[in-house]
This record gives structure tokens, C-alpha cells and sequence, in this order.
């Protein structure tokens, strides 16, 4: 009877180890949803929803309108910010709003420059390609490449 006894003292730590174990997991968790909370309740978080949203929206036409938006959203929050205390939350989003919109023009400046060059190359096809009754003469545009980086 006293080999049995080993075994359910190793049972019982191993219980004892899967109980806090799972109370760390639920404390962290709890943590977890505290920040979400704390996050999604911050005044800045528009601005920063707004900033990650125009992330994934370069190249979409609707540009100005967005542009609109966001700074009207801008005077708001600054508004909002101007009451408040700088916590360590208030310097994050900051932070996160800056690098997200710095994010965005690093993607806009090549997508721009490529929708040139395809517009470019484009145009330079139709001229090739229009069936035309008179030979047309040559012109600077189809005669070589034009590639323009602004």
C-alpha cells in the first residue's frame, strides 16, 4: 500500500499544477480584455481605427472624401486628448496613430508612381493600336518610353 501512496502525492501536484496553471491563464485573459476594453474606450481610437482602415484602403478612388473625414475626426480627438492626462495608453496610440499613417504614405508613394507608368504605358498602346486612314506621323510619346518618376 505505501507504493501507492507516491503516486497519488505526484497526482495531486499535477492537479495542483493544472489548477494554477489555469487560474494564470484565466487572470491573463481577464488582463487581456481589461486592455481591449481600456483600448477600444481610449479617445484615440477612431484615429487609430481610421488610420489602420486607410491602410488597407490605398488606391481607393474616394480619397478626398476620406481625407475629409479623418480630419474632422483629427480636431475631435485632439479636442478630446487636450482634457486628458498623457498615460502610458494616451503615449501608445499616439505613437501607433503616427507609424500607421507613416505606413500609409510609404504605400501610397509607389502605388502612385506605378498607376503613372501603367497610365503611361497605356496610353502609349492605344496610340499604337488605333486604326487610323492616315499614317500618323511621329510623335515624341510613341516613338520610345517616357518613364517619369516624380
Amino acid at each position: 500500500m505505501e507504493s501507492h501512496r507516491p503516486n497519488t502525492t505526484i497526482h495531486t501536484y499535477k492537479q495542483l499544477q493544472q489548477q494554477d496553471h489555469d487560474d494564470e491563464e484565466e487572470v491573463e485573459e481577464q488582463n487581456n480584455e481589461i486592455l481591449k476594453t481600456r483600448i477600444s474606450n481610449h479617445p484615440l481610437y477612431g484615429v487609430l481605427l481610421q488610420a489602420h482602415l486607410d491602410c488597407l484602403k490605398v488606391g481607393e478612388i474616394s480619397k478626398l472624401e476620406r481625407e475629409v473625414k479623418i480630419d474632422e475626426m483629427k480636431a475631435r480627438e485632439k479636442q478630446k486628448l487636450d482634457m486628458l492626462s498623457q498615460s502610458e495608453l494616451d503615449l501608445f496610440m499616439e505613437a501607433y496613430c503616427l507609424s500607421l499613417g507613416k505606413l500609409k504614405e510609404a504605400m501610397v508613394e509607389p502605388q502612385q508612381k506605378s498607376m503613372a507608368f501603367i497610365n503611361n504605358m497605356h496610353s502609349q498602346l492605344r496610340e499604337i493600336t488605333a486604326p487610323s486612314s492616315e499614317p500618323a506621323p511621329p510623335s515624341a510619346s510613341s516613338s520610345h518610353c517616357n518613364f517619369t518618376t516624380n
